[in-house]
């Protein structure tokens, strides 16, 4: 199996995972999946505002805008006006939403205590590099070349 065969593997069952746990919970029920992978960029952007968002998703800030509308009906996300500059609003979750999300973070710790059993903290390093590594290409960069 090839290194792009294992990245496709893992990607798929990244997916396949997330999806399994939208379907477990009764908060995401009904929730798309294109709304989740916004709730993740919110959750993973420091300070996070439609203006930091629509430039992480190469999108416009309206598309952008009318998305955050609707997660915010929903109640999955809240716009706070910054006490600096009140022309800003951050983008946070929900204490719900965030609460749930803290789910990945235990998986990841269990998969990451998992990984220490079986692997030296060498082997670790070098892992953690070839994530970081991974996730620096710009894939809409990459598709282009």
């Amino acid at each position: 199996m090839t290194i792009t065969d294992k990245m496709n593997s893992f990607y798929y069952h990244m997916s396949l995972y997330e999806l399994q746990m939208m379907n477990g919970s009764d908060y995401f029920n009904g929730l798309s999946y294109n709304s989740l992978l916004y709730i993740n960029v919110i959750e993973q952007l420091e300070d996070c505002t439609v203006s930091k968002l629509a430039q992480a998703l190469h999108i416009t800030k309206s598309a952008v805008t009318i998305k955050i509308n609707e997660l915010v009906r929903q109640k999955l996300v809240l716009k706070e006006q910054s006490s600096m500059d009140k022309r800003v609003y951050y983008l946070k979750l929900s204490p719900e939403i965030a609460n749930i999300m803290g789910l990945y973070d235990e998986i990841f710790q269990k998969v990451e205590s998992d990984l220490r059993t079986k692997y030296t903290e060498e082997q670790l390093e070098l892992f953690g590099d070839i994530l970081q590594t991974i996730s620096g290409y710009n894939w809409r960069q990459l598709k282009n070349e």
